[in-house]
């Protein structure tokens, strides 16, 4: 496997904090006397871009394709970013005439509150740049592409088919974590000649309301497992047949529950499997915006990682590499097929999630975390399930 990683950050933003003093909750209706402000980089895309920095993905094999606006915001996240990921990481990027947005965090000891401001348009010269750039990607395709987040005004609802058809190749593997333009996407993937290996990362809750599965409990409780298996089967039929052609497996959040992975065997049968999310210090205050980015961010290096061959230079470092083969090697026991690869990658992209819950900057993480939280469980077979009136 050959080249790099393409992300895809259309809606990026300015991320400021608002931290208030330790232990101190957010009441609404209160005055509160912030303890720091804190500037930072925002946009799924982005923050998955930051958390390939900290686990020092080669920055030869990363390129971020966005829209960043002219104004003061954007030059600031430009140069965040730049300082981060390097220039040639770059040149995917397209300035517009649109300010770019704010999102600001109001980080208590309790919770964190999210407040997105809109985004600006995008103007279809801006739009026919990016597929410019996009097109003269070096080798004419990427080795892996992670699609994040929602799309600015302006971009129809084919844009991330129209990506994703003008830089994969039949071995691109592909980390979807955005519900913007998904028929088309999958679409374009199922109908590509030889498209590659594609996950679809999704939460729970998200997951229930694709597939028209009403959850038992509220948002911040765990999902059933029957529930989880209708959500599947629903979300499979619902894009029937596109998204049993096009995707590989489903990677499923759940929050701090464990997290599961159905993964498709051909067009008969999907298996499920639970992978546990390990249990975070109690009485710390936690930052888990961008957390989900991270688990996106570490599921692709992983996978890229782990298929790349020994003959060409490595995304992540050797510590790394052989960190993930080991943990692999450990599943091989039980599985005889790319299962193996796929838990683990997804695995350790959970561990990248919980270790960014430990820094105060989005999606930021320490490799020494995400190594000891990794290594702490493996992936559990729980059930077989037939596609048999899924499809048509």
């Amino acid at each position: 496997m050959s080249g790099g990683g393409v992300i895809v950050a259309l809606n990026g933003a300015l991320q400021k904090r608002f931290v208030l003093p330790s232990e101190s909750p957010l009441v609404p209706g209160n005055v509160h006397r912030i303890s720091e402000v804190q500037v930072g980089i925002g946009g799924k895309g982005q923050d998955v871009a930051i958390a390939l920095s900290c686990l020092s993905y080669s920055k030869e094999k990363l390129k971020i394709a966005q829209f960043l606006g002219l104004g003061n915001e954007g030059d600031l996240v430009h140069e965040m970013l730049e300082d981060r990921v390097g220039q040639e990481a770059m040149t995917m990027t397209v300035r517009t005439e649109s300010k770019l947005r704010t999102c600001t965090s109001v980080v208590a000891s309790d919770t964190t509150t999210e407040l997105i401001e809109p985004s600006g348009a995008i103007k279809a010269d801006e739009m026919k740049e990016l597929l410019s750039k996009i097109e003269k990607l070096e080798g004419n395709s990427a080795a892996a592409i992670c699609i994040m987040g929602s799309m600015p005004p302006g971009c129809d609802d084919s844009t991330y088919a129209n990506i994703y058809s003008r830089c994969a190749n039949p071995n691109t593997l592909c980390v979807i974590d955005s519900v913007a333009g998904l028929e088309p996407l999958i679409k374009a993937i199922a109908e590509k000649d030889k498209q590659g290996p594609t996950i679809f990362k999704v939460n729970a809750s998200e997951l229930c309301k694709l597939a028209g599965v009403k959850k038992s409990n509220n948002e911040v409780d765990g999902i059933q497992q029957d529930e989880l298996v209708a959500a599947v089967s629903g979300f499979l039929k619902k894009y029937e047949p596109h998204a049993i052609e096009a995707l590989s497996a489903i990677a499923i959040t759940d929050g701090k529950h464990p997290a599961h992975m159905a993964i498709m065997k051909g067009k008969e049968s999907f298996g499920l499997y639970q992978l546990p999310v390990n249990a975070l210090p109690e009485g710390k205050t936690l930052f888990p915006i961008g957390a989900g980015d991270a688990v996106a961010a570490g599921t692709m290096a992983a996978w890229q990682c782990l298929l790349e061959s020994d003959a060409e230079e490595s995304c992540l470092q050797t510590d790394v590499k052989s960190m993930l083969v080991e943990f692999k090697k450990n599943i091989e026991a039980e599985q005889s097929t790319d299962v193996p690869t796929m838990l683990s990658s997804f695995g350790f992209g959970l561990a990248c999630g919980s270790a960014s819950c430990l820094q105060e900057e989005n999606s930021v993480l320490d490799k020494t975390d995400v190594q000891s939280l990794f290594q702490k469980g493996k992936p559990a077979f729980l059930s077989s399930h037939s596609l048999q009136g899924v499809v048509a």
